[in-house]
């Protein structure tokens, strides 16, 4: 298995691209891991036009195959056990790769939100697009040193 990250725009805060680098280092130790930058299209201002623009950016870069989760504040809540659960499916299924997709400053469209196997949400906060990166990669990295019974998470 696979992972890779989809994430809408640069992260353009230093200590973000830092600490995404951190636990980007330390998934692959577990599962290979990547990240793809689909370029914003929100210089514009034209919403519809920009989701639609980046909708179909992503949507090159995802297979039939393909497991997609899409982070969006509308998405099911997982705790970090359920998260590592569904990693575990998804391994134990042999899926060959899982797809996290994290929007821009105007979020996912509906056509990439129907795409998806899966819609998450990691809280009812509103954290920005490039916050929610740093948490998304840690919560993987969690899941899988709770699959390994590692002492990183305790509950």
């Amino acid at each position: 298995m696979k992972i890779e990250f989809l994430f809408v725009g640069k992260t353009s805060e230093k200590y973000l691209a830092q600490g995404i680098d951190i636990y980007l280092k330390r998934l692959n130790r577990y599962v290979p891991s990547s990240i793809i930058v689909i370029p914003s299209s929100a210089e514009s201002g034209n919403r519809k036009n920009e989701l639609k623009k980046e909708s179909e950016s992503i949507l090159k870069k995802i297979s039939e195959r393909d497991f997609v989760i899409v982070l969006d504040e509308r998405g099911q809540e997982f705790s970090s056990i359920q998260l590592s659960g569904l990693m575990n499916k998804s391994m134990l299924n042999s899926i060959p790769k899982i797809i996290f997709i994290v929007g821009g400053p105007y979020g996912i469209s509906e056509l990439i939100s129907a795409r998806a196997n899966q819609v998450v949400s990691f809280s009812k906060f509103t954290f920005t697009h490039q916050m929610i990166r740093i948490f998304l990669l840690e919560q993987i990295y969690r899941s899988m040193t709770i699959l390994r019974n590692e002492p990183y998470h305790h509950s």
